[in-house]
């Protein structure tokens, strides 16, 4: 035999004797998880064709059960009740399970013949996820003044925790809990946050949160309807104001800087005199901020109908006002013209 040849037997054997052991292993080498208080079954594989003379199973050096035979069976200490043994496939299920379950299990087969078989396996018993709750110190929080700390908890084995929302994402194994901080709260951190918490023998619990984050009030915009530079006696004008704030901001009206004790967005002048012409503003107060504005002024001019035609409205007034305008400046450019052509004369 060539040296090439003994190689190639040698090889030979050594994957034909891996192949035998990886056969004679009767448990898959990767771990099982089982949930507290549920079954877990473990599966013998690579079972032999020939008749068993003797199963028994171990978890780390404690018996559980042993069989010589269908009726001959004998428990451990604190396993009766618990498990059962197939006899012919010599699987196990055990019952009821407790963190304290967790570890190494050992089944030992001895055949008709005397051969002995035997595997291991890994058994990772955890304690489902529970008690999610999210949380916050305060939920209702001030703009730019108020700070917040979310918290995300949850009780279980090896929990994985998520906390997201409001800018915030922030992860991790293996935790009871997380949490974020923000400084100086923006009303674009109102959420909603959500809480997810989960682990290998749970599925995702979900809560969520939403702050009421209370700001303004902003800027107070006045505008006034209708629109036009002068308003005849007797017209009827509104007024509106409006500013971004939470809660909603309460108005107050003044004129010439007096308050009018009107309140609310709207102020209606109805049957208007000249002596309500002014200077008007809006006041936007928000209570729960403190925060107060003023809008910009808006001119209201109230001309009296001295035209002898009651009732022309605010629009006629200005149209007629604005043609006396022009016809004075057309007739003053008609005088000027005419001085300069007698002083050339």
């Amino acid at each position: 035999m060539d040296m090439a040849q003994a190689v190639i037997l040698t090889v030979t054997l050594l994957i034909g004797l891996c192949c035998l052991g990886q056969q004679q292993s009767l448990l898959p080498s990767e771990p099982t998880i089982g949930a507290v208080g549920e079954n877990v079954t473990f599966t013998t594989i690579n079972r032999p064709s020939s008749s068993f003379k003797e199963i028994s199973w171990r978890f780390q050096s404690i018996p559980i059960i042993a069989s010589a035979g269908a009726n001959n069976i004998t428990f451990g200490s604190n396993y009766s009740g618990r498990v059962q043994l197939d006899t012919l496939t010599g699987s196990l299920e055990l019952h009821n399970l407790t963190l304290q379950d967790s570890g190494e299990y050992t089944i030992t087969i001895r055949l008709a013949g005397g051969a002995e078989l035997s595997g291991r396996r890994l058994l990772k018993v955890l304690a489902p996820v529970s008690d999610v709750s999210l949380g916050a110190n305060a939920t209702e929080l001030i703009e730019f003044h108020s700070s917040v700390h979310i918290s995300c908890t949850a009780t279980g084995s090896n929990v994985t925790l998520k906390l997201y929302g409001g800018g915030v994402n922030v992860s991790g194994t293996g935790l009871t809990v997380i949490d974020s901080v923000t400084y100086g709260v923006r009303r674009g951190d109102r959420g909603p946050y959500v809480c997810e918490a989960s682990n290998a023998v749970s599925a995702v619990i979900v809560r969520t949160l939403t702050l009421n984050i209370l700001y303004g009030p902003d800027e107070a915009r006045a505008a006034v309807t209708p629109t036009i530079p002068f308003y005849s006696a007797g017209s009827d004008i509104t007024l509106s104001c409006s500013s971004e704030s939470n809660p909603a901001a309460q108005f107050q009206w003044a004129l010439n800087g007096t308050l009018l004790g009107r309140e609310g967005p709207e102020l209606r002048l109805e049957n208007v005199q000249t002596s309500e012409s002014g200077a008007y503003s809006c006041w936007a107060n928000n209570s729960k901020t403190g925060g107060i504005v003023q809008s910009r002024r808006l001119y209201i001019t109230v001309l009296e109908d001295t035209i002898g035609h009651q009732g022309l409205s605010g629009g006629a007034i200005a149209a007629i006002v604005i043609c006396s305008l022009m016809a004075v400046a057309f007739f003053t450019a008609i005088l000027l013209t005419i001085q300069k052509f007698l002083k050339k004369r």
